[in-house]
């Protein structure tokens, strides 16, 4: 059948099919799982995977999971991604009263996108209009919940990065992928021209106690230390382009234990993102050279842990433009869809589109903003139906006939090699010490 024909026809199969999705979503929602903990709907992918005859590989980056579809003619490999993994949101009315885990972020609908196109792409008929192959993957923390956990996971040598999609890069789950897709849920339909990558830092003042009564002179005041260092890295703002979409934000994790006692140690966790990996380099180097100006400033001492990073979300237009194709197909002319919108925020997606050409499409049914409390579907039809149809057209475009379009894209030029890419990430983990302490 032509290429209109077989749109037609999977679009008929999905609606045939809403049902079945909706439980798929309904069941993830209610189930909502942390970062390497997403037992249960790995185990939920796994069952329809092997029910489609999809040879599955399971323990990809501990809880992550691929199958894989040949249509037995040869072309690119796409990949249709799925994020597993929750927030932690307490006040979610779907949150795990023991976790706190719940899907704020919508991942339980986009992940039913990724396993809803897997149903649909496996049926012979459309099997039989595609070229190439299609990875069916499930990834891990993309929201990176409970660093303390992940980090020990990596102190077991279990992991190699924090962030699912990194490491599976890293271990080399993307090698053999030409083209890659994820979707993502949102109050609205568009595609970013970019988002935010970041590095995560952890910044340990150490100062030294005293009677804050007293003997306030005999002691260096960790907290005040890191006051200033913030006052300093807040007087910094108008140093950066606003192109580069810089945006440093965090938490005091410490800052004292006493009221009557000198704080000789303070805490600030904080995230530098940035429009590029440039970008980020260089705020990161900011806060740096003001974490050490307030250790010099009170005789102190600053350690600099930087744990972890994103990498920015690349666009490719020739994705862009043909998801926006099959939208219009899907929604209509008069439909809204955001175009030109920059994403401040961050995702591991950015580390595959470093490597691979990638699309990060997002969809609506939803109501308020992702990692919101309210953040619901509230069209159910539009989280679990047109999201997959959506997917699946995609890959078709990509696939269809001798999988021209995906040819094209497969051979696009992307900013980094595997081993750029791991250079740079490898250079995000490293701690730096500034110490005035002892200067004297």
């Amino acid at each position: 059948m032509n290429k209109e024909a077989l749109k037609q026809h999977v679009c008929e199969f999905v609606e045939a099919n809403f049902a079945r999705f909706t439980t798929i979503g309904e069941q993830i929602l209610h189930n909502p799982e942390l970062s390497y903990r997403e037992v249960k709907t790995a185990a939920l992918a796994k069952g329809i995977f092997e029910e489609l005859g999809l040879p599955v590989k399971e323990g990809l980056s501990i809880t992550g999971l691929r199958a894989d579809l040949a249509t037995g003619r040869p072309g690119p490999r796409v990949a249709v991604l799925g994020e597993l993994d929750a927030l932690i949101v307490p006040g979610h009315p779907f949150a795990d009263p023991t976790t706190g885990a719940a899907h704020a972020c919508g991942h339980h609908a986009a992940f039913t996108s990724m396993l809803g196109a897997a149903i649909a792409l496996c049926q012979p008929e459309v099997r039989a209009e595609l070229c190439g192959d299609i990875a069916f993957i499930a990834t891990p923390s993309e929201e990176c919940q409970n660093q303390d956990y992940i980090a020990d996971l990596i102190r077991q040598g279990k992991l190699h990065y924090f962030a699912g999609k990194s490491d599976m890069l890293y271990n080399g789950v993307f090698d053999d992928v030409d083209v890659a897709l994820v979707s993502h849920a949102s109050e609205f339909d568009y595609l970013p021209t970019g988002s935010n990558g970041f590095v995560m830092k952890h910044l340990h003042f150490h100062g030294k106690a005293a009677h804050a009564g007293s003997s306030p002179d005999k002691g260096v005041n960790a907290a005040t230390m890191m006051r200033a260092a913030l006052s300093l890295i807040d007087a910094q703002r108008d140093t950066f382009r606003d192109e580069n979409h810089v945006r440093i934000h965090g938490y005091i994790a410490d800052g004292g234990a006493a009221v009557n006692v000198v704080p000789e140690h303070a805490m600030y966790v904080m995230q530098v993102r940035g429009a590029t990996p440039e970008a980020v380099a260089d705020a990161a180097a900011k806060v740096d050279r003001c974490c050490h100006a307030a250790a010099v400033a009170f005789g102190g001492r600053v350690e600099i842990r930087n744990i972890f990073g994103f990498m920015p979300l690349k666009a490719y237009k020739s994705l862009d433009t043909m998801h926006l194709r099959n939208f219009r197909l899907l929604e209509g002319d008069e439909a809204p869809f955001r175009e030109g919108v920059f994403d401040c925020g961050s995702t591991d997606m950015g580390d595959v589109s470093m490597v691979v050409p990638s699309l990060h499409m997002y969809f609506t049914g939803f109501q308020s903003h992702a990692h919101a409390i309210d953040f619901l579907v509230t069209d159910k039809h539009t989280a679990y139906a047109t999201s997959v149809k959506m997917m699946a057209l995609d890959v078709i475009d990509l696939l269809y006939g001798d999988a021209a379009l995906g040819r094209q894209v497969a051979a696009e030029k992307t900013p980094m090699t595997k081993a750029e890419y791991i250079a740079a990430m490898d250079a995000f983990t490293s701690t730096r010490v500034f110490d005035a302490m002892t200067a004297e």
